[in-house]
């Protein structure tokens, strides 16, 4: 396919989740694909040494369960002091699955939180970092770092995604943003993430070539919300969108090169908060 086909594509305006239909509203210009292109052809494969290398993720045990229990209490209270700073005053046991109701229809709070939960640094993680590179290094059969050699950086951010709301960003690789290329990503439920608001994916998608889906040239508009990332327009083939649904007690790993994202959070009465992370080859 190209940008400027003479045909009008087919509408692509939802997304079947769990056999639900969920509006999927992507604005941007078309952009061109390499049809020979399959990106992690040329990159560095994280998950190729693990079991799960042909799918591209795998739901895990979780870290020890001292250090798996210290992350998630300590990732709330990170989120409670950013809605402290934000101007939502929250108790120290506030239920952060109920950070819908605290911050109410007051959208400048709400970013006025994300902008803090974007990009927390490694020096606030709960828990020694070198205890999740090691599980992480185990669980993949090389040595992973949580150094960006990208960007020079180590970060990570929570994700925030209440229910109603289009607070969940456009189906997309990661890696169409380039510091992003040669990772690992992970998913780590903190609250409410369930097999009605937990990330989606598509399994086997990092194996698909470029012109496998058609994206925006730049970042995407998702239903109104600009985002820096670039957005699938419309696929070229058969998307075949799962939850993988980690528990509390468990980690999601998955490849940067898999089209993931779109998790609409459909639950009834609680905001999904989930740890996501990004790593590199050590």
């Amino acid at each position: 396919m190209t940008p400027d086909s003479a045909a009008t594509p087919a509408p692509f305006d939802h997304l079947n989740l769990n056999g639900q239909a969920v509006p999927y509203q992507v604005e941007g210009a078309r952009g061109a694909a390499d049809d020979s292109q399959v990106l992690l052809a040329a990159d560095h494969d994280l998950t190729a040494r693990a079991p799960w290398a042909a799918e591209g993720f795998a739901v895990l045990p979780g870290l020890p369960a001292p250090y798996h229990e210290a992350l998630q209490t300590g990732l709330a209270a990170l989120l409670r002091e950013a809605m402290r700073t934000a101007g939502v005053p929250v108790a120290d046991d506030f239920d952060i699955a109920q950070y819908h109701h605290a911050i109410g229809g007051d959208n400048g709070k709400h970013l006025a939180v994300i902008a803090q939960t974007k990009e927390f640094k490694h020096g606030q993680f709960p828990i020694p970092l070198e205890v999740m590179e090691a599980y992480l290094s185990a669980a993949t059969g090389q040595p992973i770092s949580a150094y960006n050699y990208h960007s020079d950086e180590r970060v990570f951010h929570l994700r925030i995604v209440r229910p109603g709301r289009a607070d969940h960003n456009p189906l997309h690789r990661d890696v169409w943003l380039p510091e992003y290329r040669d990772g690992l990503n992970i998913y780590l439920p903190v609250a409410g993430s369930t097999a009605l608001s937990s990330l989606t994916l598509v399994p086997g998608s990092h194996h698909w070539p470029e012109n496998a889906v058609e994206r925006t040239a730049g970042g995407a508009i998702y239903h109104g919300v600009a985002y820096t990332v670039p957005g699938v327009l419309r696929p070229a083939r058969s998307l075949d969108i799962i939850r993988p649904n980690p528990g509390p007690d468990e980690v999601l790993v998955f490849s940067p090169y898999l089209l993931h994202g779109a998790a609409a959070n459909l639950n009834e009465d609680a905001t999904r908060v989930s740890l996501e992370m990004r790593f590199w080859k050590a």
